[in-house]
C-alpha cells in the first residue's frame, strides 16, 4: 500500500492532507522520515509513526450500535438522521448496516464496511434469530400469541415462519424470527388484529445488545464476529 493511501486510511484524511502531513516531516517508516506520498508499504512488517503515535492499518470495522428514534440506517437523511452520524471519529471508513431498523424502531444494529459478512448476517441460509421487544396498543391474547407462534398471513399473502414469543405483560412480549421481510414485526401484529407502538430490538444470532445505552456504540468482539465468519 502506498503510504500516503495508509495515512489517508488511518488518519480519516484527504490524500492531499496525507501528502501535506509527509511533506512537514512527521511520518516515520521502521525509525526513518519518509516523505514520498509513493513509498510503498508492507502491511505485516513495516511499523509507522506520526510524530510519536503508532499508526496501525485496519482492513474491516465491526460495531454494534443502540440506534434511538428518528435515526434512519441510511447515509442520506431520509426522514431522519443517518446513524452514521453517531460514529463521527469513523467518518473515513465506507460503513454499512448489516440489518437495517426503521426511523421509529431503537435497538441493535451492526454496522461495518466487510460487505461478505454484512450479507452472511442477512442471508437466509444462516436462519437468524432477530429477538425484539414488542409493545402493542392492545393486550396480546393466548390465541394472538399462539398465532404468531405458528406462523401468520401478511397482508400480502405471504406466511411467515414460526416466531418464538415470550409474554412480558399484557401488552408487551419478546419476539424472535428468522426471516428478514419488509416491516416484518409491525405487520405480524397487524396480522392478528393489533399495532405495534414501539419496537426495540435485543439481539442478532448470539450477538446481545446488552447495557449498551441508547446513542452509544463499541467495536465487537472476536467471538461476536466470528459469529458470521
Amino acid at each position: 500500500m502506498r503510504l500516503d493511501q495508509f495515512l489517508q486510511k488511518t488518519l480519516g484524511v484527504s490524500r492531499q492532507t496525507a501528502r501535506s502531513i509527509l511533506k512537514s516531516k512527521q511520518v516515520s517508516v521502521n525509525g526513518e522520515m519518509v516523505k514520498q506520498a509513493k513509498h510503498q508499504l508492507d502491511l505485516a512488517v513495516d511499523r509507522v509513526f506520526y510524530g510519536q503515535e503508532p499508526l496501525v492499518y485496519q482492513e474491516f470495522y465491526y460495531w454494534m450500535l443502540n440506534k434511538p428514534k428518528g435515526y434512519v440506517s441510511s447515509h442520506i437523511h431520509d426522514g431522519g438522521i443517518p446513524i452514521y452520524q453517531l460514529l463521527e471519529d469513523f467518518s473515513h471508513v465506507e460503513m454499512h448496516c448489516a440489518g437495517r431498523l426503521d426511523v421509529d424502531t431503537t435497538g441493535l444494529v451492526l454496522i461495518t464496511n466487510n460487505g461478505q459478512w454484512s450479507h452472511r448476517v442477512a442471508h437466509p441460509s444462516q436462519a437468524c434469530f432477530k429477538r425484539y421487544r414488542v409493545m402493542t396498543q392492545l393486550p396480546l391474547s393466548d390465541d394472538a400469541i399462539a398465532a404468531l407462534e405458528k406462523g401468520v398471513t401478511l397482508g400480502n399473502g405471504e406466511t411467515t415462519l414460526p416466531a418464538k414469543v415470550v409474554r412480558l405483560a399484557d401488552n408487551e412480549i419478546e419476539l424472535s424470527i428468522c426471516e428478514g421481510k419488509f416491516h416484518q414485526v409491525k405487520r405480524m401484529l397487524k396480522a392478528v388484529g393489533n399495532e405495534v407502538i414501539d419496537l426495540h430490538r435485543l439481539q442478532i444470532g448470539a450477538i446481545t445488545l446488552g447495557d449498551l445505552a441508547e446513542g452509544d456504540y463499541r467495536a465487537l468482539t472476536e467471538a461476536e464476529i466470528e459469529e458470521f465468519a
